[in-house]
């Protein structure tokens, strides 16, 4: 799961880290905008890279996909199980498996670039907030989706999730797919190349964390 990250990168070194292994990244959004640097929640506003017109832009768009989805559960409350919800997080085996999903990895990928995620976990009580970082990289990416037009008329993304590498074990049982710079290119622009990507990362790569400061 990914319920909160972090991108504290300037949009120069989001270019800079870009053009170094992918390409030209153009700045598609009013820079005056203010966004979150730290804590960044579902709902808020992100900056996301798309591949539009075969141009790799910055964008900005809302975190999370409103989506109209069926919950037998609230049945057995007498509730309309029939309810419209924020995907944030969208599990790698259900973009493979789903027709409805399936449309969004093959014409509509993105990347969120972090410079850490969040995880939380508990002691003393209470559960602690942990920041999780790829040791090497000052700023990576997560695999994620977008839709043009979501049932609110919005346009919005949502983070792709996927099993736990050894690392994460420890921490969640779910991770979102991590892309390394190096691979920011082939995840925007080669489906098949998209999906092999979008596995837990690899152990060889290092990760660290530390309690968050939030």
């Amino acid at each position: 799961m990914c319920g909160r990250y972090e991108n504290a990168s300037s949009n120069e070194e989001l270019q800079e880290i870009f053009s170094k292994y992918a390409g030209t990244l153009d700045i598609a959004y009013d820079i005056d905008d203010i966004l979150k640097e730290q804590n960044i929640a579902p709902t808020n506003m992100v900056r996301v890279i798309v591949l539009e017109d075969d141009q790799f832009k910055l964008k900005v768009m809302k975190w999370g996909i409103r989506s109209k989805i069926f919950d037998p559960s609230r049945s057995a409350k007498g509730l309309d199980p029939n309810i419209e919800k924020d995907i944030f997080n969208s599990k790698i085996e259900t973009l493979s498996k789903s027709s409805r999903w399936k449309k969004y990895f093959s014409n509509a990928r993105c990347l969120f670039p972090m410079t850490a995620f969040y995880e939380w976990i508990p002691g003393n009580g209470k559960k602690i907030p942990q920041r999780i970082t790829v040791s090497k990289e000052k700023i990576f990416f997560a695999a994620g989706i977008f839709s043009e037009k979501d049932v609110k008329g919005d346009v919005s993304s949502s983070i792709i999730t996927c099993e736990p590498n050894n690392f994460m074990k420890k921490v969640h049982n779910r991770m979102p797919a991590i892309v390394t710079p190096a691979d920011a290119a082939q995840y925007l622009t080669d489906e098949d190349a998209a999906r092999q990507i979008c596995e837990p990362l690899d152990d060889s790569i290092k990760m660290s964390i530390g309690k968050a400061d939030i």
